[in-house]
């Protein structure tokens, strides 16, 4: 906290000195960043979240395990602990005395050596707006894939509503608002977590080079949007603030964390609505989501991590819940993904369906052909012709030479000394008997003539 004294009269203010005091918290929150910064080399919880609160107690003026109750405005020490009781180390967040009831609240607050009816209901409109982040559902995922293999690229997608201290009527979640859905597989934006640029924005480039303005804000695709939460309520920091989000992994039984932390200043959704009711603005409760990749552990296994959300503005409003990761072997990954694939028939497996109608592509041309030659009356133009045809045996020359692949039988060459003429007229008879007696027909045809050509 930054006092500056009372100008006096005969003793004109040191202005130097009142810049310089006013300098010095965006100064120590710049070193306390440096400071992040060789913590996470090293990977130690202890001094990273030392780091993160460190940062709440500049923002905020709170001396170290402070009261986060010191936030509030007109809220002194001696009120913070008539509210908190006798016992130092239980500490007030501000959801937890937004959670009093009216009353007491009031009793515990308001009254001589502490606040007037005004200064309370100050207090309140301040608390009312401080964006506390609540997690709905945390989980890990892989773009595209059902399971989590060794050394996959994983996605740790976060889930949460900005719900401010004394919020009441809130409403129940859906599965539906949970469910994380996997963009295209050539949306390259989505998957590499670029921001998109939507066609109405290039439009609007293009008209003020112009010197038009016909864009329609309404237009514009709402995934293109980065809202940005309220300027933190810092009175004694010389610097506009809007606060972060910090999401990081660690793992407990070593001390180390496992995850760096990612930083998230903005939301894909309005945090709170445009119009103010007694200069309280209503929050939408609209589910957020933040995502953080990384890369799952080289072995398959059940791995446990303590997920840790920070705001680097607000004290008291830190959030930490244990997750697990399920990693799977590739096998079963592999045996799953080839349950999935669904196997076409080959070619021609259902021809045997198909003999004797037209427009196929097994045995079209036997099937035109052979109407051509055995259907003189035209009965067979028509389905109901064909399937007559079919129990008629009219088609039988179609359904033999298309059981036979669609293929016509090559006629054997008859000899220029005029042998084999009796094998010929033979096989003019046989013609409807099958492929098989066909063959062997042939091959005694062959044999006979043989026979004959040495006896002459």
């Amino acid at each position: 906290m930054v006092c500056i004294p009372i100008p006096n009269i005969c003793h004109p203010p040191d202005w130097l000195t009142i810049t310089e005091k006013y300098e010095v918290a965006p100064i120590a929150l710049a070193l306390n960043e440096s400071f992040l910064a060789i913590a996470l080399a090293y990977g130690n919880i202890g001094p990273i979240l030392s780091a993160f609160h460190t940062s709440q107690n500049l923002i905020q003026a709170l001396p170290p395990q402070a009261s986060p109750l010191l936030q509030l405005p007109f809220m002194t020490p001696a009120i913070a602990r008539n509210i908190e009781g006798p016992s130092t180390k239980i500490r007030y967040s501000v959801q937890r005395f937004m959670r009093l009831p009216e009353d007491e609240r009031r009793r515990l607050t308001t009254g001589p050596d502490r606040m007037s009816e005004e200064q309370y209901q100050a207090a309140l409109t301040i608390a009312r707006q401080i964006p506390v982040l609540k997690v709905e559902g945390a989980y890990f995922k892989v773009v595209g894939e059902r399971f989590i293999t060794p050394s996959s690229l994983v996605q740790f997608v976060v889930k949460a509503r900005v719900i401010p201290p004394g919020t009441t009527n809130v409403p129940e979640i859906s599965e539906e608002d949970l469910e994380d859905i996997d963009p295209e597989e050539d949306d390259l934006d989505a998957l590499l977590g670029r921001k998109k640029k939507s066609s109405s924005s290039t439009a609007a480039k293009k008209n003020d080079k112009a010197g038009t303005d016909t864009t329609d804000k309404s237009a514009k695709d709402e995934s293109d949007k980065n809202i940005q939460p309220p300027l933190a309520f810092a009175p004694y920091f010389a610097r506009d603030h809007s606060p972060r989000w910090h999401v990081f992994l660690t793992d407990s039984k070593q001390g180390k964390i496992a995850v760096p932390p990612f930083t998230f200043a903005s939301f894909d959704k309005p945090v709170f609505e445009d119009e103010t009711t007694k200069g309280i603005k209503k929050p939408t409760l609209a589910i957020q989501t933040f995502k953080m990749q990384f890369q799952a552990p080289p072995q398959a296994g059940q791995y446990t991590f303590v997920m840790h959300l920070v705001c680097d503005s607000y004290s008291g409003t830190d959030t930490k819940m244990e997750v697990t990761l399920d990693v799977d072997e590739m096998a079963r990954a592999e045996e799953f993904a080839g349950e999935d694939e669904i196997s076409e028939p080959d070619e021609g497996v259902y021809s045997h369906l198909l003999i004797g109608l037209p427009n196929t592509c097994v045995g079209a041309s036997t099937w035109v052909e052979d109407t051509e030659a055995n259907d003189d009356d035209g009965s067979t133009d028509s389905l109901a012709g064909q399937m007559s045809a079919l129990k008629t045996g009219g088609l039988k020359g179609a359904a033999a030479s298309a059981a036979g692949g669609g293929v016509r039988r090559r006629k054997r060459p008859v000899k220029k000394d005029g042998a084999g003429g009796d094998d010929d007229e033979d096989e003019d008879e046989e013609d409807d008997e099958s492929d098989t007696e066909g063959e062997a027909d042939d091959a005694g045809s062959d044999t006979d003539t043989d026979t004959d050509t040495d006896e002459e």
